[in-house]
């Protein structure tokens, strides 16, 4: 198949730091490719990629300083415009950029389906509303469930994938004794909606060690200065800024559990799939797809509330690490993620009699 995926240019395809949509880009991209696809990704000019590139600018927007912020959109604009000229090279479209696009999406040709990467907000929602006969993918069910389940045309639920061997090693396989395994791991945005003030308090009841690892963006400042800074302490709770894929998984290698305190209904949640990847468990908030995602007891202690998770605490170490790595290969690798898209694509395809 001759397949276009369409990104944002904000960011680059793999991210430097943090970024879930992002990475299923990239890892979708390779593996389409390595699957004998003729791939073609549209996105930033500093992306690093197996598919053939499409680009409007030679690096991500948010690492340009000489491209406001204001201007972004016109670049997206572009990038949209390059994808429509060159439609006719393609038998499907993969728009991962989001609501910006769907405009374009609805004046394609080809076939072409929308993955629902983020929560629908109320901004954006008349947009999707307006283009709710469009093809689209949820990640979750409870991602479809809070998303317009019943008003947007779903084709299915394809959960993120995640390229499970790197995770996986010897010493994560090794550190069912606990000996390799010392601090709790904050890993995510610092902000009100992923918890991180939570983490602090959960780590500080049980009186262990937390790093907390994640972007800081400055309208995130304020929370940051109020809720956390003031609780930073070298050795007890140590917060070291957005962190790149290598040192993610050392972090989760040695932490004995992810904290995942979530303040709001995530559509998935990529760092609980690969922290069972790591065969590390996760201690969350039951919000969102944390139940899709996690087996309470089984690879993860979830719980309705913060002082449930902390009185639950113990249950951590009964958790094997096998089970944790187990789950995540059998549900989220990039392998089965690629398949479905696949035979999504195939099902576009006959639907506008190409296949």
């Amino acid at each position: 198949m001759r397949i276009a995926l369409l990104a944002s240019n904000i960011d680059s395809i793999p991210p430097l730091g943090n970024g879930g949509t992002e990475q299923v880009v990239s890892l979708l991209a390779d593996a389409l490719v390595e699957s004998g696809h003729d791939v073609t990704l549209f996105g930033a000019g500093d992306s690093r990629t197996q598919a053939k590139l499409a680009s409007v600018h030679d690096t991500a927007l948010r690492s340009d300083r000489n491209v406001r912020v204001q201007d972004w959109p016109a670049y997206e604009m572009r990038s949209l415009i390059k994808l429509q000229e060159m439609q006719d090279q393609f038998d499907v479209v993969h728009n991962h950029m989001g609501y910006q696009a769907l405009p374009a999406m609805a004046s394609l040709n080809t076939p072409h389906v929308t993955t629902v990467h983020e929560p629908i907000r109320p901004f954006c929602a008349p947009i999707y509303l307006k283009y709710s006969h469009l093809p689209y993918v949820a990640i979750s069910e409870a991602s479809k469930k809070l998303n317009y389940g019943d008003k947007l045309n779903y084709q299915t639920v394809i959960y993120n994938g995640i390229s499970v061997g790197e995770f996986l090693s010897e010493n994560t396989l090794d550190s069912a004794s606990g000996q390799a395994r010392k601090y709790l791991l904050f890993l995510g945005r610092i902000c009100r909606d992923k918890g991180t003030m939570e983490a602090i308090e959960i780590a500080r009841k049980l009186a262990l060690p937390l790093i907390i690892a994640g972007k800081l963006d400055q309208a995130d400042e304020p929370y940051f200065r109020t809720y956390v800074e003031p609780y930073l302490e070298p050795g007890k709770i140590d917060f070291i800024g957005e962190v790149d894929y290598s040192k993610k998984l050392d972090l989760f290698g040695g932490a004995i559990a992810v904290l995942y305190p979530i303040a709001v209904d995530e559509p998935f949640g990529i760092v609980m799939a690969e922290a069972m990847a790591s065969g590390t468990p996760v201690l969350a908030l039951d919000r969102g797809a944390v139940r899709e995602v996690l087996i309470d007891t089984k690879t993860a202690v979830i719980g309705k509330s913060v002082g449930e998770l902390i009185t639950r605490f113990g249950e951590i170490a009964l958790i094997d690490p096998k089970n944790c790595q187990l789950r995540a290969l059998e549900m989220f690798s990039v392998e089965k993620m690629t398949a479905r898209y696949e035979k999504l694509y195939q099902a576009l395809m006959r639907a506008r009699n190409i296949a």
